[in-house]
């Protein structure tokens, strides 16, 4: 691309108002609403995701959008 990797991520925030990693952050867990909704369990989601644990996965959803995945997929 011609551009260093900081210069990269200070583009990036300046676009998005995110850093790449609070930015991956949110996309993974928009990307798991429609899982949720669709019943799967929250550890098939997590694993699918990529995060290390369905604990980590649980505190960046409750984190973000104020409630764990379990009561989100209750409520789909």
């Amino acid at each position: 691309m011609g551009v260093s990797e900081r210069t990269l991520g200070r583009k990036f925030r300046s676009a998005t108002g995110l850093n790449f990693a609070q930015w991956r952050q949110r996309a993974c867990i928009v990307h798991s609403l429609r899982h949720l909704a669709a019943g799967a369990p929250v550890t098939h989601v997590a694993a699918g995701l990529g995060y290390d644990s369905p604990a980590a996965f649980t505190t960046a959803f409750r984190t973000l959008l104020g409630r764990p995945p379990s009561a989100y997929r209750a409520a789909g």
